[in-house]
């Protein structure tokens, strides 16, 4: 992207959330600066490069041909710079620092908080940062360090993150009423409804979350098929327990050797480990 020797990461990250946002406001707040401040900043870019990069219009800013040019080389330099932080990440030798864990909260409130607890009491050094999320977040963009994720039974996650497959929830019919919670809308959820003992029962909307979706089940607004560490003791079990999501623990390859992330990764697969029976519905709390 350079063609002056003065050009540097901060230019490039500039550039790049300036050409991604359009506009100099919402660039601005992706970098944590002022919308004035980000301006100098471009302005003092394209006044060291020679170039006019975006076209200020009335509806944003529009990246010009050179700037077009310039995308896959400042997109490298972007790469690399991940690549360097995740290194130096790796290299850390202390159980001290932050630790940014991603995972659904169904299983942070309901299955590893005592886990979690203790963790954070056995190693103080360590802040863990906890986001509550079913999606598979971009470890490589370092949304997160750590992530505890659903997957559909047989089915491995991105190829290029490293993880353990550690336990399976058990999932069962639970409540009472006429017709199916749905989870993802009638024409999806029929699969699974056609495999329970109610299959003449109808899909009525859809609910994603799973605390959401046990409380409207408590609520009477239909029955629920839900995991059973989520569900027991709190609803009626409707049928026999079988082998629903399995559950991974994910670490980006180039952190999967830093000390408080591996201490952290290896406390939650202990923990999930220990707690076998709820997930396969043999145990209540």
């Amino acid at each position: 992207m350079s063609t002056t020797n003065e050009m540097m990461w901060d230019d490039v990250r500039v550039f790049l959330a300036i050409l991604r946002a359009g506009s100099l406001r919402q660039a601005a707040t992706t970098l944590g600066l002022s919308r004035p401040t980000t301006g100098r900043r471009l302005s003092a870019l394209e006044g060291r490069m020679g170039l006019t990069l975006f076209d200020r219009r009335s509806d944003g800013l529009h990246a010009t041909p050179a700037a077009v040019d310039l995308v896959p080389a400042a997109e490298e330099v972007e790469r690399a710079m991940r690549g360097l932080a995740r290194a130096t990440q790796a290299v850390d030798s202390e159980l001290r620092g932050p630790v940014r864990v991603s995972l659904p909260a169904i299983v942070a409130s309901d299955l590893l908080m005592d886990e979690l607890v203790a963790f954070h009491h056995r190693w103080p050094g360590i802040d863990l940062h906890i986001s509550g999320s079913y999606e598979v977040s971009s470890l490589a963009e370092r949304e997160a360090d750590v992530a505890v994720r659903f997957m559909p039974r047989g089915v491995s996650p991105d190829p290029g993150l490293t993880g353990r497959l550690v336990a399976t929830a058990w999932v069962a019919a639970y409540g009472e009423g006429d017709c199916w919670i749905g989870q993802r809308g009638a024409a999806l959820d029929a699969a699974w409804v056609a495999q329970t003992d109610f299959p003449e029962l109808p899909v009525r909307g859809a609910i994603l979350d799973g605390l959401i979706q046990l409380r409207a089940c408590q609520a009477g607004m239909g029955m629920g098929y839900l995991p059973c560490f989520l569900a027991e003791p709190h609803l009626r079990r409707r049928s026999e327990p079988v082998p629903g999501l399995d559950i991974w623990v994910l670490v980006h390859p180039d952190l999967r050797r830093n000390p408080r992330l591996r201490t952290f990764r290896d406390a939650l697969v202990e923990g999930l480990k220990r707690q076998t029976a709820r997930l396969e519905g043999r145990s209540v709390r």
